[in-house]
């Protein structure tokens, strides 16, 4: 799928509104390459090369365009942005060319006409947060963009979860502990308009914290949940991918990578995360039913089964069968199988079931299944109509025997 070769390591990637796959790739070597391709109909594209600085860290699309950086070079610390149109990409425009009182470490939208970017205000500085809104044409109406917060250690990813809250994590914690900061939607708008005083800050945001010796990250987003999900990195460790609970911050190990992780996407549910040699995915959990129909019918004293087909999520999987009552709450059946039975009465017609199935990040409600209970076939019906056919037999006898006598009176 993907064109990496021994002289070539893809580095970052994500999808347009179309579905076309954007890509970087680099040298694997850590020699001065930067190639960027659209994945159109199976064939790569090459929309944009050079051979004098080395690879970015992040493409990202926002909006109708493609946004990516490089990574500086010998001489130059700074990173120079670019974008293009998504479906247009013969024309790839300058966004932010060094020196311009910045350097983004990468960037991140919020919705289809808004720029959020890491990055620091001098060379190899400290964290800021960056912000700009985007025009029509996709060019940035404020240049540089204005910092809105200032974090410290090395930048990192940040992501938006749907309720609009920030999340960062550092690249590189210099303590060796790198923390998750989370600022509500309320702080973030805020700090966009000046009323937060200095902007975001890290004191009193601390949200989560990434286990030893993760001291760093290269990926951040939020699945439609709002769980967190982070490529932690480490010299010397192998890379994981960590999901974080929406509700209690919890961390469970989702998966682990003996090379280095860098970009995080989520589409189509699944978590889609990048190495040097392409792109893994990791479904997460869904739940359909396994029957012909959520409309069950069963007999009195038969044997009524609900089933479900759940597929894909992080961790353990467990199963929790619920029946609503008449007050329409919840009352627990049954538990640890995919499929739940029981001896259908006639006070069950009209009752609902359902299963919750839960893995270690969040929980999925199976649709619900109506059951009918029917009253069995009466047996004595089969008898009553062989009982009268030999009564109209015999009486049929009667009648020949009454029409011979008078003949036989003659005779």
């Amino acid at each position: 799928m993907f064109p990496v070769s021994l002289e070539s390591a893809l580095v970052s990637f994500d999808w347009d509104a179309s579905g076309a796959l954007h890509y970087t790739v680099g040298d694997p070597n850590y020699g001065l390459k930067l190639e960027v391709y659209k994945l159109s109909q199976d064939t790569p594209i090459l929309v944009y090369e050079t051979a004098s600085a080395w690879v970015g860290s992040l493409l990202t699309c926002i909006g109708d365009y493609i946004y990516f950086n490089d990574g500086g070079d010998y001489l130059r610390g700074d990173f120079n942005y670019y974008f293009y149109n998504a479906s247009n990409p013969e024309t790839v425009v300058p966004l932010l060319i060094a020196p311009y009182g910045a350097s983004l470490w990468g960037v991140t939208g919020r919705g289809t006409d808004e720029l959020f970017a890491s990055g620091s205000t001098a060379t190899w500085g400290p964290a800021s947060l960056f912000y700009s809104p985007l025009d029509s044409s996709g060019m940035l109406e404020s240049t540089p963009p204005v910092v809105f917060g200032e974090i410290g250690d090395s930048p990192g990813p940040m992501a938006f979860d749907p309720s609009g809250n920030l999340y960062y994590v550092p690249g590189y914690a210099y303590s060796g502990t790198a923390t998750i900061y989370r600022w509500n939607v309320q702080e973030v708008d805020a700090a966009l308009t000046g009323g937060s005083g200095m902007g975001l800050q890290p004191a009193g945001h601390d949200w989560a914290t990434l286990p030893a010796p993760y001291d760093g990250a290269t990926g951040m987003i939020a699945d439609p949940y709002g769980n967190i999900y982070v490529t932690a990195t480490s010299w010397g460790a192998p890379s994981q991918l960590l999901a974080f609970r929406e509700d209690n911050a919890m961390v469970t190990p989702a998966a682990e990578y003996v090379g280095r992780l860098e970009t995080l996407r989520y589409r189509d549910n699944a978590i889609y995360m990048s190495c040097a040699n392409g792109i893994f995915r990791m479904p997460l959990l869904t739940v359909e039913f396994s029957l012909e129909d959520t409309d069950v019918l069963a007999t009195v004293g038969e044997t009524a089964v609900f089933a479900i087909n759940a597929t894909g999520g992080i961790g353990n999987r467990s199963y929790h069968w619920y029946r609503m009552d008449d007050q329409n709450t919840r009352v627990l059946v049954g538990t640890d199988l995919s499929h739940y039975s029981m001896t259908a009465q006639s006070e069950d017609s009209g009752t609902v079931y359902f299963c919750l199935v839960k893995d270690d990040v969040y929980s999925i409600e199976s649709p619900h299944f109506s059951l009918t209970v029917q009253d069995p076939v009466p047996l004595a019906a089969p008898v009553i109509l062989l009982s009268g056919a030999i009564i109209l037999a015999v009486a049929g006898s009667i009648v020949l025997i009454k029409r011979r006598s008078p003949a036989e009176d003659i005779a």
